[in-house]
């Protein structure tokens, strides 16, 4: 045996494991930037929308969307900043990370071929992102997410029902009890444990 190894009993064993289980849970509980970010970004891109159409005459109202661009760099400036900061991935991180990256190839497949399902984009991706959402709340154990993910799946059937002027206006609202609530709890919840 190696002098750097050590034997360990299966008590020190299990707390060394639940230890790294915890630190992993936190390096992902510093994710309510994302949720506050994407939440106030969808926000902008669905009123921004909305208003272009509604207000205006411009050929082109969904160009309000283009926010998201904003919200793709912020996001990798700050995941960069985060893989500089956080030395080890844990499987739990990789796994919460794959479940948004997962998330983020479906909408792009879907919104290519929007045009095949009328432009119902609104209430499938909301059901895609109910599924992120309520997933990422069961990996931290984080109920604010895991209701979030339910409301947006409720929110997904209701959305079916409402035209496309309407959908745009539904957004902000499923958008805040999904993800900018349950973001801000998780927020105040991280300057709690830290």
């Amino acid at each position: 045996m190696k002098n750097n190894e050590k034997n360990f009993n299966p008590v020190e064993s299990i707390k060394l494991i639940d230890d790294m289980i915890n630190t992993a849970k936190g390096n992902i509980k510093d994710g309510s930037f994302y949720f506050l970010l994407w939440a106030w970004i969808v926000i902008a891109g669905s009123l921004g929308h909305y208003i272009l159409l509604k207000f205006t005459n411009f050929e082109h109202p969904y160009i309000g969307w283009s926010v998201i661009f904003v919200g793709i760099i912020l996001s990798m400036i700050h995941g960069f900043m985060q893989s500089k900061r956080d030395k080890v991935t844990s499987h739990f991180e990789k796994v919460y990370i794959l479940i948004w990256f997962a998330f983020l190839i479906s909408y792009f497949i879907i919104a290519l071929f929007m045009s095949k399902i009328n432009y119902q984009i609104t209430p499938i991706v909301f059901i895609m992102s109910a599924n992120a959402t309520f997933l990422s709340g069961v990996i931290i154990k984080f109920k604010p997410l895991i209701f979030g993910g339910i409301f947006m799946w409720i929110a997904s059937i209701v959305t079916f029902c409402l035209s496309p002027e309407n959908q745009l206006l539904s957004i902000p609202v499923i958008v805040a009890f999904g993800y900018l609530i349950p973001g801000y709890i998780l927020k105040y919840k991280e300057r709690k444990d830290v």
